[in-house]
């Protein structure tokens, strides 16, 4: 389960590029200047969607890993446990 720990720590990295590129892809929608600070409402809705695709793009990896740490099955890699997870 370390190699699949690791990968977890992308999960802020994705989530702050997503928000970064939407806020600016949105301000120029908008036709504002791209460090135009958003109002309460477009955060939300930009740290919302930003999170979705963090966690979209990183949950798969957290079954892995629990799967891989229980003691109660055993496994001989992560592509055993995404063969008879997907099974």
């Amino acid at each position: 389960g370390f190699v699949p720990g690791l990968f977890g720590t992308s999960h802020g990295a994705l989530q702050f590029m997503a928000y970064e590129d939407l806020k600016e892809r949105y301000n120029k929608y908008r036709n504002r200047v791209s460090d135009t600070k958003l109002n309460t409402v477009e955060y939300i809705m930009m740290a919302a969607i930003s999170k979705i695709f963090a966690v979209s793009a990183t949950y798969p990896y957290q079954v892995v890993r629990a799967r891989l740490q229980d003691q109660h099955n055993t496994y001989s890699g992560v592509f055993d446990v995404i063969r008879r997870t997907w099974r």
